[in-house]
């Protein structure tokens, strides 16, 4: 079989949350153009029904924090080939000065929530036989970062989360990834990369020279998720452009 018939989705259906803007946006567009059939869900309705209506998509507005509605939109979804586990909030605070309300805000999405999300689909997978998760994860769950302290502890565990999974669910035909991009230019990294800012001294740091694109992880998100990457299991990959080594 060729690169091109293993990155083929045509026939395949991918749930993307998160997917109203920045990495999941794009992830949506870059499974679209394999031939994915689509299911979109974000807390933004207006902006996620844009997305939706690019890529002929349906579209479910859901809250990552509330149990129910992970069940309702997991329920509404239908079984899925593929789900690419997105959605997330950042607060960008020195941890002196985060509220306890903020960590929680962020551990109730990002893992909590995040948890909750892959094991109802997992399940559904495992009954099945196959299927792939992939988690997006962060860069800073292995350097740290600035003000990303809780952001950080939340995303750590994610990778944990997959390596579990993975080990588990391999068995009966289900591989779980994640994916830890560095800063991307997105609204969620945007503000943090300006000039001036913390953002900008760490790009000292990036061998590469650059932030990376939305873009480029989507494409890494189609690889992971695609037959081509088939005996990939339980991994966490990390594009960060070797931040991480500086």
């Amino acid at each position: 079989m060729t690169l091109a018939a293993d990155l083929d989705f045509a026939g395949r259906r991918v749930l993307v949350t998160g997917a109203a803007n920045g990495l999941g946006a794009a992830m949506a567009a870059a499974f679209h153009a394999a031939g994915a059939t689509l299911v979109l869900a974000d807390i933004e309705e207006g902006p996620l029904a844009a997305v939706a209506a690019r890529h002929g998509a349906e579209a479910h507005v859901y809250d990552q924090a509330d149990a129910a509605s992970v069940a309702r939109l997991v329920e509404a979804a239908g079984p899925v080939d593929v789900l690419i586990s997105n959605a997330g909030v950042l607060v960008a605070k020195p941890l002196l000065e985060t509220s306890l309300e903020e960590v929680r805000r962020v551990i109730d999405i990002d893992l909590v929530g995040a948890i909750r999300l892959i094991q109802l689909v997992g399940a559904g997978m495992v009954a099945r036989g196959r299927g792939v998760i992939l988690s997006i994860g962060s860069q800073t769950a292995f350097s740290g970062g600035e003000n990303r302290a809780v952001y950080a502890a939340a995303k750590a565990a994610i990778s944990q989360i997959t390596r579990g999974a993975a080990v588990e669910w391999a068995p009966h035909g289900v591989r779980v990834l994640c994916l830890a991009p560095g800063r991307s230019l997105t609204r969620m990294s945007r503000a943090t990369v300006q000039a001036g800012s913390s953002g900008d001294r760490g790009l000292a740091r990036v061998p590469a020279g650059r932030w990376g694109t939305a873009e480029e992880m989507a494409k890494l998100a189609l690889f992971l998720t695609s037959d081509a990457a088939a005996y990939i299991v339980g991994e966490t990959v990390i594009a960060d452009g070797g931040y991480v080594l500086g």
